[in-house]
């Protein structure tokens, strides 16, 4: 797209009142987009230098940095550039960078997912991304929403709201009996059994930080092909899954999952700026869901000045919501995608299995605690849930911060503490982290 004739064309410069120059050399001095360091390492970072790109406070053990990841330095260096930028010009650098730094970040993020950019839709937060893909879901009255007892608040919500507006119902399922006791054949047959004529999209959530357990997605993915190739296509069965908390940990490309449709935030496991998430949908489920935020790009502001583009729409361009975001924090998130390429993403999930593993072979042994995350890698991934005997959850992670560990607790009707630890952990970290869990639990 040629940026200039995109605004002097519509005479509209976004909300921006502002002279557009007649030479777009008056923009040559404003920053250039900013990426990793060129004085960054380039490859085989150890642990330790990984976990010193994190300015946490090493005073207290970090486990719970799956909630809100502190920015790693390569990330805090990219937001600041920009930060500054805008400050110095906020309008020409904002006219100068929108188009091109909004393709670098769905870049970035396609390249790290294995799917194509024009599938990526830049959100906010899981919470957004959830939101508006259930609100912009093509259904009506008689379809059907199946999902799970085990998903987050926000998805609960957000496919109420979906249903009262359009007279679709909701059917929630138990997939499994006991977390510490789940199977892939277990989940695989509950869900395939509460699929119904009615059902047009199936919710999962991958990592559920209510237990701990990872579903088998690829295998819930083939349920619902099998369910498919026996119906019209008016008929489908879109998959969604909150992906959250098995993305920036797990070593799977999006497109291999087989879902529809997955959102999640970047500032969790992909340690990306606070307030920035994805939405990925397959193109062959784009026509099953509309806009709720008029998007600021191409094909819409064309199509509404009558220059409708000779093309279809993307995904990416029609539903990343528009207005003015924290843009200095959303341009630097493919910074947080390439410190993720550089580590290694299969690197990332062996780290993070090998301390977890580590974690619940101790916890399993103390007693007085009941682990109730799954042991098995295959069923679980970074988020580790258990309970102290006469404590309540809250009150064990109160326990665990006077002893200098920062732990959390599921927000869940059943709650549990958690220990999740992330790759700027060390070892020896979550070995005192076992040990202060006996000693509460022995008090």
């Amino acid at each position: 797209m040629d940026r200039r004739r995109f605004i002097q064309s519509s005479g509209f410069s976004m909300g921006l009142a502002l002279a557009l120059p007649t030479s777009f050399s008056t923009y040559a001095k404003s920053p250039k987009t900013p990426s990793l360091s060129s004085s960054f390492p380039k490859d085989n970072l150890s642990w330790s230098e990984v976990r010193s790109l994190f300015p946490l406070d090493n005073s207290h053990i970090q486990m719970a940095q799956m909630l809100l990841a502190s920015h790693p330095k390569p990330v805090a260096e990219a937001i600041t550039k920009h930060r500054m930028a805008f400050d110095t010009n906020p309008a020409t650098y904002w006219e100068e960078h929108y188009l091109t730094a909004e393709k670098l970040v769905c870049d970035a993020a396609a390249k790290y997912m294995g799917v194509l950019p024009s599938e990526i839709a830049l959100t906010d937060s899981t919470t957004m991304g959830t939101s508006l893909l259930f609100n912009g879901m093509r259904l009506k009255s008689g379809d059907e929403i199946l999902a799970t007892t085990h998903d987050h608040y926000v998805t609960e919500k957000s496919i109420e709201y979906t249903c009262q507006k359009t007279g679709a119902t909701y059917r929630r399922i138990d997939e499994y009996k006991d977390p510490r006791t789940v199977t892939v054949d277990e989940v695989v047959d509950a869900i395939s059994k509460a699929i119904s004529d009615k059902t047009r999209v199936l919710m999962v959530t991958w990592v559920q930080s209510c237990t701990g357990v990872k579903l088998p997605i690829k295998d819930i993915s083939e349920v619902v092909r099998k369910a498919n190739a026996q119906r019209p296509k008016d008929k489908r069965i879109y998959f969604a899954v909150d992906g959250v908390h098995g993305f920036g940990n797990q070593d799977e490309d999006i497109s291999d999952l087989g879902c529809d449709f997955f959102s999640a935030g970047t500032h969790k496991w992909i340690f990306g700026p606070r307030g920035t998430g994805i939405l990925f949908a397959r193109k062959d489920a784009w026509d099953f869901i509309l806009p709720t935020i008029p998007a600021f790009s191409e094909y819409p502001f064309y199509d509404y000045l009558g220059q409708t583009p000779d093309r279809a729409p993307t995904f990416s361009e029609m539903m990343s919501p528009g207005g003015f975001h924290s843009f200095d924090y959303r341009w630097a998130l493919n910074s947080a995608f390439e410190l993720q390429e550089l580590i290694g993403r299969d690197k990332v999930h062996q780290r993070t299995t090998e301390l977890s593993m580590r974690l619940k072979e101790g916890i399993k042994d103390i007693e007085g605690v009941d682990l109730i995350s799954p042991i098995d890698p295959k069923l679980s991934a970074g988020i580790n849930c258990f309970q102290v005997n006469g404590l309540g959850p809250e009150e064990t992670v109160v326990e665990f911060h006077k002893h200098g560990i920062i732990a959390s607790n599921s927000p869940y009707p059943v709650s549990y503490a958690r220990l999740t630890p992330f790759v700027g952990n060390t070892i020896e970290e979550v070995d005192k982290s076992i040990a202060v869990l006996a000693k509460i639990a022995s008090a």
